[in-house]
C-alpha cells in the first residue's frame, strides 16, 4: 500500500500551561458511503452494476446493525463491533434503567486497518484562526457526539465558538445530510462564551442525520476578523431512531 499522506490543524492545547503545545485534529477530507463504494467497485471491476453493488452493501449493513443489536460481536474487514453498557447499576439483582444506564458500541480495528495506518503520515499545520468544535453533548439524554433532541440543549464546547460579528451568515447551524438541504439557525441561546455554547436544537428538526457547523468571525482573543470562518463537525448527529451504528470509539 503507498503512503497516505493528510493535513491535520494544530491547536493550542488548553490543558497544559506550556507556550508552543499544540493538539493536532486530522482535515477530515469527505464522508464515504456504500454509493462511493459502489463507484470505486465499478470503476476497478466493470462487470458490476452499480446499483447490484449499493443494494447488496446497504442488505449487508441492515444485517450487521440487527446482529450487533442481537448481542453478537461482529467481526468484518474493518474491525470487530460489541455491544457495552454505561451507568450504576444498583445491588446485585439490578434493572436495566434507560435514564441511567446507557446502550453502546465498542469498535476494534481489524489488522487490516492497522496495517493501512501505519501507511499514513501527516502535514501538520498551525490552524487558521477561527471556531473549533470538539465535543457536542445532548443535555436530555447524554448522548456525547450522537443523538439529539429537537426543542432541548445541547451543549457545544471548542474554541472560538462566541458568534460575533455583523456578517449576515453568522450563527450556529444544522443542515440535515441530504442533498440541497437547507441549514437550520439556531435561535436561542442559553450559554454563549468562547468555549462554550448551550445551545436549544431547533425543533423544526425532523428524523435524519445532521452536520453542525459554527460560522463566526471571532478569533483567539476575541479578536474580531475581516470575515467569517466556519468549522463543521466531522460527525454526523441523530435526530429520532437511526439504524445506523454508535460512532466507534465512543461507547
Amino acid at each position: 500500500m503507498a503512503k497516505i499522506i493528510l493535513n491535520a490543524d494544530l491547536y493550542d492545547n488548553v490543558l497544559t500551561a506550556e507556550p508552543g503545545d499544540f493538539t493536532a485534529k486530522p482535515v477530515i477530507t469527505g464522508t464515504y458511503r456504500d454509493e462511493d463504494v459502489a463507484d470505486d467497485i465499478v470503476r476497478e471491476r466493470t462487470e458490476y452494476r452499480k446499483e447490484t453493488i449499493v443494494n447488496i452493501l446497504q442488505l449487508a449493513d441492515q444485517k450487521r446493525v440487527e446482529a450487533i443489536a442481537n448481542g453478537k460481536s461482529l467481526v468484518d474487514g474493518v474491525g470487530q463491533y460489541l455491544l457495552n453498557l454505561s451507568g450504576v447499576f444498583d445491588g446485585e439483582a439490578p434493572k436495566f434503567d434507560p435514564e441511567k444506564n446507557k446502550i453502546g458500541v465498542t469498535f476494534t480495528p481489524s489488522k487490516a486497518l492497522l496495517d493501512a495506518l501505519k501507511e499514513v503520515t501527516f502535514n501538520l499545520n498551525k490552524a487558521t484562526t477561527g471556531p473549533v468544535i470538539n465535543q457536542v453533548t445532548d443535555v436530555r439524554t447524554q448522548s456525547v457526539n450522537g443523538q439529539i433532541t429537537p426543542g432541548k440543549n445541547l451543549i457545544i464546547t471548542g474554541a472560538n465558538l462566541l458568534v460575533k460579528g455583523d456578517n449576515p451568515a453568522n450563527g450556529i447551524y444544522f443542515t440535515k445530510d441530504e442533498p440541497s438541504a437547507e441549514p437550520v439557525k439556531v435561535e436561542y441561546y442559553t450559554r454563549s462564551t468562547t468555549s462554550e455554547q448551550i445551545v436549544e436544537v431547533p425543533e423544526s428538526l425532523t428524523d435524519g442525520q445532521y452536520r453542525l457547523s459554527v460560522t463566526t468571525q471571532v478569533g483567539s482573543g476575541y479578536k474580531v476578523l475581516k470575515e467569517p470562518r466556519t468549522y463543521e463537525f466531522p460527525i454526523l448527529l441523530t435526530v429520532g431512531d437511526s439504524e445506523e451504528e454508535e460512532t466507534p470509539g465512543t461507547g
